[in-house]
């Protein structure tokens, strides 16, 4: 933690987020990991948590407190509140927030919006209308909580995401004496660029966000996310990649880079892991078997991508290629080669075939239909992943063996039935070359578990990485690919060939990426990234409110 005592400190830290207790992406880990630094640094009393109450889905690690403090924060607020805490590192205070009354003063709401900020509200579609109602339910528990506390100044509230950003607007209106801090992580234009398959790298310099905005369907997104990032007394995002973006696209240059560190507490002891390394292995090998009718062995070289479903902005599309001309490498390979893809997509249901299989452990000789999927989708016949892997199907089950895995890895997928961090320590390396990701998480969770991985120069961590190691081959424990608006094939070629040069190492020869992969993300936690935090707020906390 920082010891720089100019710096000003807040009495009370107030943060939200869709992804407080509601695990759906990256944001929910960049949060609960960090949880415990804040906490550290500022008690456990002056940090709080702001998330959506959700009566249909299950919320995520949170433990509601019994007693009456609910209903007088509810009465402060107007709205149904339930305090508690969020159980990661930290455990952190939590209030859910039920928003859906707030929706009856929606019309209100928006004009307030256009009226000071010319927001039109009327032309957002999606989710839009669902985060901006929370946002600002979310700002007005910030407004309620502040009155219960004793140390009324120096309050910072945080907003992630133009998802919130609302809220903050709203906060700025009704209570301007709360410092704000606006954080991106990832602009609603830059993402939709990327993933409409537009060249964001080579043009940048010519874009402008709000044409780009209207082009593209994202407007009221992007007026949202544009009017928070300039209003915010301090504006971050989570690396110099997206901070350039934010340059060109919004108007503003951050006033800090936030990069997203890791808490080293979420990584089991390593008699804990090889543990898990085995039932993983097992698993995996054993759906891999019965859905390709195959004999695997022990020594397969199982590798894993995953993260949000964006075909393009993810890699996916790169990966599967990479897939592809592995599989016409034919016998040439040292091993056999699973590729686990966890990306969850439109799930219909776990495949009974398969789960029979399993259970009974019945040995099958033939291949399945698409054995390369675990569960059924209810968009086969339209889900690009699907479409290129029946595409190329005849090309799998001899030496590679694609696994579509499309649930959470909750541990209650009905297939696999694994947390993504019990996975983990199954998999031997992981490939996750994203053509648009603000920092990547996957690739720091990877290496915190001591498992190389392939990034790349797109991702926020694999700027950072090549800041300091060169991530040119993957005995460093991370190679780190350039992914440009035209190299395609080369990229392809690349992790083709580095998954052929990693299968054929024996294990004491991993043992020197797997140690350098370690080593590194000990340079990526918290500890070392929070005072980044500590200047934003600092920042915010000094300027002027007048």
């Amino acid at each position: 933690m920082s010891t720089d005592s100019n710096l000003i400190r807040p009495s009370l830290v107030m943060e939200t987020s869709w992804e407080v207790c509601n695990k759906v992406g990256g944001i929910y880990t960049v949060l609960s990991s960090r949880a415990a630094s804040m906490v550290k640094a500022y008690g456990k009393d002056n940090v709080l948590f702001v998330g959506p109450y959700l009566k249909e889905t299950r919320q995520t690690g949170f433990t509601h407190s019994s007693g009456n403090a609910d209903k007088e924060l509810s009465r402060l607020v107007g709205l149904p509140v339930y305090l508690g805490q969020w159980n990661v590192p930290g455990e952190p205070n939590a209030v859910l927030v039920d928003y859906a009354p707030l929706y009856e003063e929606k019309s209100t709401l928006y004009y307030e919006m256009w009226e000071h900020y010319g927001i039109r509200g009327e032309i957002g579609y999606g989710d839009y209308d669902e985060s901006c109602i929370f946002a600002v339910a979310a700002a007005m528990v910030m407004k309620a909580y502040r009155l219960t506390k004793k140390k009324n100044y120096n309050v910072l509230s945080i907003f992630n995401e133009w998802t919130t950003g609302m809220g903050l607007l709203w906060l700025k209106l009704h209570d301007p004496g709360i410092s704000t801090v606006f954080i991106t992580h990832a602009t609603s234009v830059g993402r939709s660029i990327a993933g409409n398959g537009k060249n964001l790298y080579a043009y940048m310099p010519g874009y402008n966000g709000d044409q780009m905005s209207r082009e593209l369907g994202v407007e009221a997104k992007h007026t949202i996310e544009k009017r928070a990032a300039h209003e915010a007394d301090a504006f971050g995002t989570v690396s110099e990649v997206t901070g350039r973006e934010c340059t060109q696209l919004l108007e503003r240059q951050p006033d800090a880079i936030l990069e997203n560190g890791f808490e080293p507490l979420l990584v089991p002891g390593p008699a804990k892991r090889s543990v898990q390394r085995k039932v993983a292995r097992e698993r995996l090998l054993s759906i891999a078997r019965t859905l390709y009718g195959a004999e695997l062995f022990d020594d397969t070289l199982i590798v894993m991508t995953s993260g949000r479903f964006e075909y393009r902005n993810k890699g996916l599309d790169l990966f599967v290629e990479s897939l592809r001309a592995l599989a016409e490498e034919g016998e040439k390979l040292p091993k056999d080669i699973v590729a686990l893809i966890a990306v969850p997509a439109w799930v219909k249901e776990p495949r009974r075939d398969l789960i029979y299989g399993i259970d009974t452990g019945e040995r099958f000789t033939l291949r399945m239909s698409s054995p390369y999927l675990t569960h059924r989708l209810n968009d086969e016949d339209t889900n690009p992943l699907t479409l290129r892997l029946k595409a190329l199907s005849r090309l799998w089950g001899h030496n590679v063996f694609p696994l579509f895995l499309p649930a959470y890895l909750d541990g209650k997928d009905g297939v696999l039935n694994l947390t993504y961090y019990e996975t983990l320590p199954g998999i031997d390396l992981t490939v996750f070359p994203s053509y648009y990701e603000p920092w990547g998480y996957t690739p720091l969770e990877s290496i915190a578990f001591g498992i190389p991985t392939i990034t790349s120069d797109k991702a926020g961590f694999g700027e950072w990485t090549m800041s300091r190691i060169s991530g040119n081959d993957i005995s460093d424990g991370i190679l780190v690919i350039p992914r440009e608006d035209d190299n395609f094939t080369e990229s392809t070629i690349r992790i083709k060939d580095t998954i052929i040069r990693y299968s054929g190492l024996n294990q004491r020869e991993r043992k020197v990426p797997e140690e350098k992969a370690t080593a590194l993300s000990s340079e990526a936690d918290w500890g070392h990234f929070f005072k980044h935090y500590e200047f934003a707020f600092d920042t915010a906390l000094k300027k002027d409110k007048k």
